[in-house]
């Protein structure tokens, strides 16, 4: 009777023990998938990012290629006004 209550108390012990060498175990393993996920999420940010600045760079460049043109126009159209 004694050895059943021992190996009882044993294997509870042993079922604990495990569980809690489980859990920290389990909680290193999500910490780490949370901080690859998060370096990936920082990734595709910064190409994106990347990716619009290069974007707003080239509309830059058409503003400032309209805005001539616009002053082109504006020219031409007091001379040709001029001219009536």
């Amino acid at each position: 009777m004694n050895e059943t209550i021992l190996l009882l108390i044993s294997n509870a012990l042993t079922g604990i023990a495990a569980w809690f060498v489980g859990k920290r175990k389990v909680t290193a393993e999500t910490d780490n998938q949370v901080l690859k996920n998060l370096e990936l999420a920082i990734s595709v940010y910064s190409q994106i990012i990347t990716d619009l600045k290069k974007e707003i760079e080239s509309l830059n460049l058409k503003v400032q290629e309209l805005e001539k043109k616009i002053d082109e126009l504006h020219t031409e159209n007091k001379l040709l006004k001029s001219k009536l």
